[in-house]
């Protein structure tokens, strides 16, 4: 077993998995619940007041409830969705909500961590963008032209990142069990071989 700052992830044989991150999102929820509750007695209060309705605290519980409850129903709906990262010795393997990437070692041109998303994260630069691309699994339809769910609009997005980021792919920081240090260093490491001594 390898472990990280922020938790562990599985080796079975060759394979070592990194698994998507719940305790942050379990934290999270646990807060969006706890301030659920404080909307509602907001909004039991002013609606509960002695001397008729209190419309402040039942604006601002009404506001929270709301607010709240779909940053709640995001949270669970992050917690469902399918993320983590495979790394063997031929190369990685990212299963994310909409797409299924598998990348030899040798399309794997660099290893880094910048921002993705306003936060740090993990990037890479591949040596042949289409070829990632053009052997994608898609999970998703698209429904919008922003979402990555065809070869061709995975192509797009990395020639966009590349262009205006200088990377093709980022990994979000908190959506996996390892940082983005702990990950990139994980990542380097594989590509190397080091992590298979022998």
């Amino acid at each position: 077993m390898i472990s990280g700052d922020e938790g562990s992830v599985k080796q079975e044989g060759d394979v070592i998995v990194v698994e998507k991150n719940r305790r942050r999102a379990f934290w999270a929820l646990a807060i969006i619940v706890f301030m659920s509750l404080v909307s509602l007695a907001l909004l039991g209060a002013g609606l509960l007041g002695g001397e008729g309705i209190l419309w402040t605290p039942v604006a601002l519980g009404t506001v929270g409830l709301l607010g709240f409850g779909a940053a709640a129903w995001m949270i669970v709906g992050t917690m469902r969705a399918r993320w983590h990262l495979a790394v063997s010795r031929a190369g990685f393997r990212l299963h994310t909500p909409a797409y299924l990437l598998e990348v030899p070692w040798d399309n794997v041109a660099g290893i880094a961590t910048d921002e993705v998303n306003f936060r740090e994260g993990c990037v890479l630069l591949f040596e042949d963008p289409a070829a990632v691309a053009r052997t994608a699994q898609f999970l998703v339809r698209p429904d919008h032209s922003a979402v990555v769910a065809s070869p061709a609009t995975m192509q797009a997005r990395f020639e966009e990142n590349m262009e205006k980021l200088g990377y093709h792919l980022g990994i979000p920081g908190r959506i996996l069990e390892l940082g983005p240090e702990e990950l990139a260093g994980l990542l380097s490491r594989a590509r190397t071989g080091a992590l298979w001594p022998g």
